[in-house]
């Protein structure tokens, strides 16, 4: 039998109905193999007088990503900049669209022999930073 015909991205799923996600988009640029997102606050512990905590405050949630897959074009210089991943999961946010921003803190590049180049991008989304 020959292979599916079609988009390089299609597959098949079976069964069809499966609750599971799988795979990732690939952002401009990267045929993505990895896309890893920390969801995380700050936590406040206030506590009485023998040092029992009697509250706990979260604030300043925000997003670690690392995007990690093989460069298919030219990298613009993105270090301290601007940039809003495809695969943004937004569920710990309510959902809905991403009105923050992530700032790319590095890019990491590699290439070696008999194997295609490679960029690994870290940074942070800000819910509530706007540009």
């Amino acid at each position: 039998m020959p292979p599916p015909v079609g988009s390089a991205i299609a597959y098949n799923k079976y069964p069809s109905t499966s609750p599971f996600i799988f795979g990732s988009t690939d952002e401009t640029g990267i045929a993505v193999d990895t896309y890893d997102q920390t969801d995380t606050t700050d936590k406040f512990e206030q506590k009485n007088s023998v040092g029992n905590v009697i509250e706990v405050i979260h604030h300043n949630m925000r997003s670690d990503i690392t995007v990690s897959g093989e460069i298919t074009s030219t990298m613009p210089s993105i270090t301290g900049q601007i940039w809003t991943p495809a695969n943004l999961i937004l569920q710990q946010y309510g959902g809905g669209a991403a009105t923050g921003i992530m700032t790319v803190t590095s890019v990491a590049n590699s290439k070696g022999r008999a194997r295609n180049m490679t960029v690994r991008i870290t940074g942070t989304y800000y819910p509530l930073v706007t540009a």
